[in-house]
């Protein structure tokens, strides 16, 4: 079956709503042998190898004692080393669960807890940051066995941790990947025993999100959820057999997963990877290779936009996902060349993440630049008032869904699953918006949590954590977003310092929370407020002053 009749069937028959993703990936695999599947730093590996190479994995896994269910937490870097480890965990039966590279000691820990790992694979070091001692603190009763296993009391599911260092360097208490890969074969036989019991409403990935508290809850997700996004994506945007893409979004992310579906077990297409985002060697590659296809938050437009070396004659793009605004919309038409097959989006953790969708062949530009396009197929939205929760018609209010492919619940959180479902089965998204004429508008989140650099932030949460940590030099913290081109909202904190304290270095400020806070709750900007808080009549703090402030400040 050639893979324009893969893809085809695949769209027709609406097989990813029927088969699992592991299923597809392996079809593709056996479709498109000689296809090159992955380019990384100008190394190209076809879907023979990529194959090889996962169940290299998978068999790995498997000696290792995983079993169906089990679930292996990564701190990955956008290398092929975790494609292998993404399809071999789902080829074993087990769940995937990445974790936010930015994230400090506190946030770990607190997952790593509540989310029960058996294997923990992990880069060892990122942008002069050390996640191999960044595990250690957050797993501070760690007791070495021998050197293949491990366990800790705070974490008893755990067995081992995995390594991958692409320096070749090797760390006391955790296994090698490359070393574990070169150990084992590519046999299939274990594998395809395991692949016979799985099926597609199995939980496969446990996607960590923010939520309108500001602390990560652990979203569970079956196959059905990253499939769909992949599927309508595709259709929307006419992507087919001939198209590739490149990714801009890092693998604990929504964008970074969608890609590795769309292309790798959905299209059979190839998929080109940069470890993080740098706008001059994704220009690079666009240009080189004449990629077709990304998708980009408004951050990755600017960027690529500003480069010194970005030319439209030789920016290949013409299919793309946005989440943004009408101005980010607009760009990306712009240096896609006016291209229709341009669609802005609106997406939640919840839901896998895709909700709705712009249409390409879809005329109406106004509708285009101003709307997130449509719910998918069998998404079903209403908006509900913020005072009374009752179902509003041609008004702003919560944006509220369902669907038969969301999340299945928060992992260990009953709780707060209980809490954002309604009566009638309706996911309160914590978002503003609207509903109008079958096309949904996104306006914001409500509770305090902004989207800064495609991060949910809780500006409660950031307060919280800078009056806890730099107890010693400030009384009292408020915290804002305010617009910026780059980031969409960028995070500032106005603090109070102690009466002793007559001035202070917020750069040094700023170095204390490294490592400490997620690197994007760390505040961009921190202001100094020498007065009272200003109140609203209500007798609340007014954050539109405090914005407004520092907006005033930072012109």
């Amino acid at each position: 079956m050639g893979c324009r009749n893969m893809l085809n069937e695949r769209l027709k028959n609406k097989q990813w709503f029927n088969r699992t993703t592991q299923e597809l990936f392996i079809e593709t695999c056996k479709n498109r042998p000689d296809k090159i599947a992955i380019v990384y730093q100008e190394k190209s590996i076809t879907f023979n190898e990529l194959q090889n190479n996962v169940n290299k994995v998978a068999n790995a896994l498997i000696k290792l004692g995983v079993k169906p269910g089990d679930r292996i937490t990564t701190l990955p870097s956008s290398t092929p080393e975790f494609v292998y480890v993404y399809f071999a965990t789902l080829q074993v039966g087990a769940v995937i669960n990445p974790l936010n590279l930015l994230w400090g000691i506190r946030e770990i820990e607190s997952v790593l807890e509540r989310n029960d790992p058996k294997i923990i694979i992990t880069i060892d070091e990122q942008k002069g940051k050390n996640y191999i001692e960044l595990l250690r603190s957050a797993i501070p009763d760690l007791n070495f066995k021998d050197s293949r296993s491990l366990s800790s009391e705070r974490i008893p599911s755990l067995t081992n941790m995995i390594s991958l260092s692409q320096d070749n360097l090797i760390y006391d208490g955790f296994l090698d990947l490359h070393y574990l890969m070169e150990q084992t074969d590519s046999h299939d036989e274990d594998i395809k025993e395991r692949m016979k019991e799985q099926k597609n409403t199995d939980i496969q990935f446990i996607c960590q999100t923010s939520g309108t508290t500001g602390l990560s809850k652990s979203a569970l997700w079956d196959h059905r959820p990253p499939l769909a996004t992949v599927n309508f994506s595709v259709r929307n945007i006419m992507y087919d057999e001939n198209d590739s893409y490149i990714n801009f979004g890092p693998f604990f992310h929504n964008s970074g997963i969608t890609a590795i579906n769309l292309t790798l077990a959905y299209t059979g297409t190839t998929l080109y990877l940069l470890e993080d985002f740098n706008s001059k060697k994704a220009l690079e590659y666009i240009e080189k290779y004449k990629i077709t296809t990304t998708f980009g938050f408004s951050a990755h437009w600017q960027g690529l936009l500003k480069d010194s070396s970005f030319t439209r004659s030789n920016f290949y793009i013409r299919k793309a996902l946005v989440a943004g605004d009408a101005k980010t919309y607009e760009m990306a038409r712009d240096m896609c060349s006016g291209s229709k097959n341009i669609v802005m989006l609106y997406a939640q953790t919840e839901s896998g993440p895709l909700i709705s969708l712009g249409e390409s062949d879809c005329m109406n530009d106004e509708i285009n630049k101003y709307t997130h396009g449509r719910p998918l197929p069998g998404v079903e939205v209403i908006i509900k008032s913020l005072e009374t929760g009752q179902e509003l018609t041609n008004a702003e209010g919560e944006i509220c869904y369902r669907s038969p492919f969301m999340f299945k619940g928060y992992y260990k959180q009953s709780d707060e699953t209980k809490k954002v479902f309604d009566k009638d089965g309706y996911f309160h998204s914590g978002d503003f918006g609207n509903f109008r004429n079958g096309y949904i508008t996104y306006l914001g989140r409500l509770g305090g949590v902004i989207k800064s650099g495609g991060e949910n932030v809780s500006t409660s949460r950031v307060t919280t954590q800078l009056v806890d940590l730099l107890q010693d030099d400030i009384e009292d913290a408020q915290t804002v977003g305010i617009d910026d081109e780059y980031w969409g909202k960028k995070v500032v904190s106005w603090i109070q310092l102690k009466s002793n304290i007559e001035e202070v270095d917020t750069k040094v400020l700023r170095h204390k929370l490294k490592g400490q806070m997620a690197d994007y709750e760390i505040p961009k900007e921190i202001l100094v407020w020498k007065n009272e808080w200003p109140i609203t009549a209500e007798g609340k703090i007014d954050f539109k002053k405090l914005a407004a402030e520092a907006e005033k400040v930072l012109t």
